[in-house]
């Protein structure tokens, strides 16, 4: 099932996501999962209606303390009960899981409204590791950001940072929210708006639609990403993703559980598909043996 032909041996080596390779990618996931229509890629801007709701947000925002850097993020409970009355067309896929009592939803909600364990394995594996000077002029990738901590601790410590999430009400309703509460509270809207503009980015879709349409951006110095390897059918695409978008000096953070219990996927079965493949070295920088086993991987490639 997993095969990994590409090899990469400078930064402009050939991207596996070119228009006949996406086409192949679409093929296998359609013989996998014949009903699934996976969502395209599409680059999503913030906007003065998000800005108007600033002060309702900061009112039910709490604060998380990551080793010197404080992130602010909205409530859980506000988030979906404020969706489930506003949210109307643009939060279609948050309410069909709430409906459902679902967090995965395969095709259409990729659990982008809740904070998983893992993210806060991954941010306190940041501030222990990663020195204050490390992020200055860094391109980061928050991929499957779904709150966006990952790449709101990037961006207060000084990285321009991209945030890609499977679904569009996800980034504007919880993203993008969350991203501004960080922004210097004494700028004007315009300046918040422009500040956003010159740091960061927002993309939804599916991963492989995604790198398609960042292929001639540039790479990342560093991709992030947490409880995104769970399901096993998806694992060459964000492979992929990780060999189209990373530098090739460049370095991949995944946060994960040691399995996943009906889904089949986990850490050591995805260090295996690394194994058997020719673009990628893993290391396990980081463990947590107490209840479900949790982890980190460094992957650099080869």
């Amino acid at each position: 099932m997993f095969k990994f032909n590409f090899e990469v041996e400078t930064e402009a080596a050939k991207s596996p996501f070119d228009e006949d390779s996406l086409q192949k990618v679409e093929q296998e996931d359609s013989a996998i999962v014949k009903d699934i229509v996976w969502y395209k890629a599409e680059k999503i801007k913030p906007t003065q209606t998000a800005l108007s709701r600033l002060d309702l947000y900061e009112l039910n925002a709490k604060d998380l303390k990551v080793g010197n850097t404080e992130i602010r993020h909205l409530i859980a409970g506000f988030l979906l009960e404020d969706i489930k009355i506003h949210g109307e067309l643009e939060s279609r896929d948050i309410k069909k899981s709430e409906e459902s009592h679902s967090d995965l939803i395969t095709g259409v909600y990729e659990g982008g409204a809740k904070i998983w364990e893992c993210t806060d394995d991954l941010l306190l594996y940041l501030s222990d590791n990663y020195e204050d000077s490390y992020w200055k002029d860094k391109r980061v990738l928050d991929l499957g950001c779904g709150s966006g901590l990952l790449g709101i601790y990037a961006l207060q410590s000084g990285a321009k940072v991209d945030f890609q999430d499977y679904n569009k009400d996800v980034l504007e309703q919880i993203t993008i929210p969350n991203v501004m509460l960080n922004v210097q509270s004494d700028l004007s809207d315009d300046d918040k708006l422009a500040f956003l503009e010159d740091n960061t980015s927002f993309y939804s879709g599916d991963w492989s639609h995604f790198a398609l349409l960042t292929l001639d951006t540039e790479k990342y110095d560093l991709i992030l990403t947490s409880e995104t390897i769970y399901n096993i059918e998806n694992q060459q695409k964000l492979l992929d993703t990780f060999s189209s978008r990373l530098k090739a000096d460049g370095t991949v953070l995944v946060a994960g559980k040691s399995h996943y219990f009906g889904v089949g996927g986990g850490l050591e079965q995805f260090v295996e598909v690394i194994k058997q493949g020719t673009a990628f070295d893993s290391e396990n920088v980081w463990q947590a043996d107490e209840n479900l086993k949790r982890g980190i991987l460094k992957i650099k490639f080869k």
